[in-house]
């Protein structure tokens, strides 16, 4: 008697199944931000082995990255000053390559190279702009750990943020040094 019904409740349930099985590639991709990351204490951890902690000195992490041919990983940074970082994963022996083509890229757009003080003076910085009375300023900095390769970019108001670059550096430079 239930024959007929309970075949047809069946192909109906096994038809919502795929339904819900399949996705689009574009929601795929959207789903996808948090790609190869796991929650650990205080933070998120890449399959890479990068980690983003929740905080790092006065900077809160907003959202992580998946990675592409030449970035593995990564993370935003921001505070309530103003002050934005990204932390950048990439393959081995790639790292010198994504300093120049940032280089490159900013040069190209008309930004103005500046020759920078303190912990910006190690990286390459550029002018992009103004905000209020301030000069926005853009820094990159690559990083080699053992056999892996990361860049930090920050943003940040010259002069007032100057001083508050160092320790962001040295912060993550410090998270880098441990892993």
């Amino acid at each position: 008697m239930g024959g007929p019904t309970v075949r047809r409740a069946s192909v109906a349930f096994a038809a919502l199944a795929l339904a819900g099985a399949w996705t689009p590639p574009a929601a795929a991709q959207e789903r996808g931000t948090d790609a190869g990351w796991t929650n650990v204490v205080d933070g998120m951890r890449h399959f890479t082995g990068l980690v983003c902690p929740d905080t790092l000195a006065t900077l809160n992490r907003t959202r992580v990255l998946v990675g592409s041919a030449d970035r593995l990983a990564g993370c935003v940074y921001q505070n309530a000053e103003g002050i934005s970082a990204v932390l950048r994963s990439h393959p081995s022996g790639t790292g010198e390559q994504a300093a120049r083509s940032f280089r490159d890229r900013f040069r190209a757009a008309g930004f103005k190279l500046v020759a920078t003080t303190g912990a910006a003076a190690s990286g390459i910085s550029f002018l992009t702009g103004k905000r209020g009375t301030t000069d926005r300023c853009e820094t990159l900095w690559r990083f080699r750990n053992g056999s892996a390769d990361y860049t930090l970019w920050i943003s940040y108001s010259l002069p007032d943020e100057a001083g508050e670059i160092g320790p962001l550096v040295t912060a993550f430079a410090g998270l880098l040094a441990s892993r």
